[in-house]
């Protein structure tokens, strides 16, 4: 985590993370922190303040209670960071992180909390089994895996409409503002100041949306490589029509098939490697270049990409099958 974080709550919060790990990185080496404490996550029936305190008993083990929407995110290659916003440590330092109950929107955050404590080889029960693929779940395991992503925060709720000083000193203006599940471009807004941040995060129809907020990388335009196997027949470029951040095709952008042969190899291997850590064989992986550093970055992996249809199905789907018949190929 870095000192851009101070001054503001969520910034004194991770702060008090650092402190905490700085401590635990000591204490571990004698076991007598991390092992002997737990974080109970939507286990408020087992609260001693609760009128129906079920009579929760693991002896001496310091226990901390929190909710799902409690858990903050840091994604900044190679660095990454869960912790809890109730006493601000990092999830890392407890000894056993447990997960009682899925209320909303549990699901769509316990594969990324689940992915960071298994790269911190710190125990977790039912915290993988009923999760799903996100983009924060993508970005943790890429950013743990060395490649490059843009830097990328999820708050809390609670603290988010008051968190657009911190985003903006951490993440540089403008930045994007997107919801963790929606695709196509769809609730994608690049932010500019905090009158336009705060239209989007208190506005009554994104009540019980999740929002990433992520650096905005100046580009001339995305890529989508087609990633078949140890392949990389296909790649396009695409770029905004309308003046937006926005170059799916989804919303008007224009795609433009661009020669495999000259593109950067390095880039093209970066994708394949992308796509086996998401587990596919099949993969639509977006990149981007930035035009001052030239430095390329990781957007997003999809695994259901369109092959038959949009820009370019017919080329798509000759480099489709030639993929299937090298597969079934005796």
């Amino acid at each position: 985590m870095s000192a851009a974080m101070s001054g503001s709550v969520v910034g004194n919060l991770a702060q008090r993370v650092l402190r905490r790990r700085r401590r635990a990185t000591l204490t571990n080496v004698a076991g007598s922190h991390g092992s002997r404490s737990l974080l109970v996550i939507n286990g408020d029936v087992f609260r001693r303040d609760r009128p129906h305190f079920a009579g929760l008993n693991v002896g001496s083990v310091e226990t901390v209670y929190c909710g799902i929407e409690d858990l903050a995110f840091s994604i900044d290659t190679p660095r990454t960071c869960v912790w809890e916003t109730v006493e601000g440590r990092d999830l890392a330092d407890f000894g056993l992180v447990q997960v009682v109950a899925y209320p909303r929107p549990t699901v769509t955050l316990l594969s990324a909390v689940a992915s960071y404590l298994e790269h911190k080889n710190r125990p977790a029960l039912n915290a993988a089994a009923v999760s799903a693929p996100t983009k924060l779940y993508q970005l943790m395991v890429l950013a743990q895996a060395g490649l490059p992503v843009p830097t990328t925060l999820h708050l809390p709720r609670r603290v988010l409409p008051k968190s657009f000083q911190h985003l903006a000193a951490r993440l540089g203006l403008p930045f994007v503002l997107k919801a963790i599940n929606a695709s196509g471009g769809r609730l994608n807004f690049l932010i500019e100041n905090e009158v336009h941040f705060l239209r989007h995060v208190l506005d009554p129809a994104h009540d019980t949306v999740g929002f990433l907020a992520q650096e905005f990388i100046p580009n001339n335009g995305t890529f989508r490589i087609l990633v078949f196997g140890e392949e990389t027949p296909i790649v396009m470029h695409r770029c905004s029509t309308d003046g937006t951040h926005l170059t799916n095709t989804e919303r008007g952008g224009h795609a433009t098939l661009f020669d495999t042969e000259s593109f950067d190899p390095a880039v093209m291997d970066m994708a394949v490697r992308a796509a086996s850590l998401m587990g596919c064989d099949i993969a639509g992986v977006n990149v981007v270049q930035d035009r001052q550093t030239r430095q390329w970055h990781l957007l997003e992996v999809t695994a259901s990409p369109a092959i038959g249809s949009g820009a370019f199905a017919t080329e798509k789907t000759a480099a489709y099958s030639s993929y299937l018949q090298a597969r079934l190929s005796p």
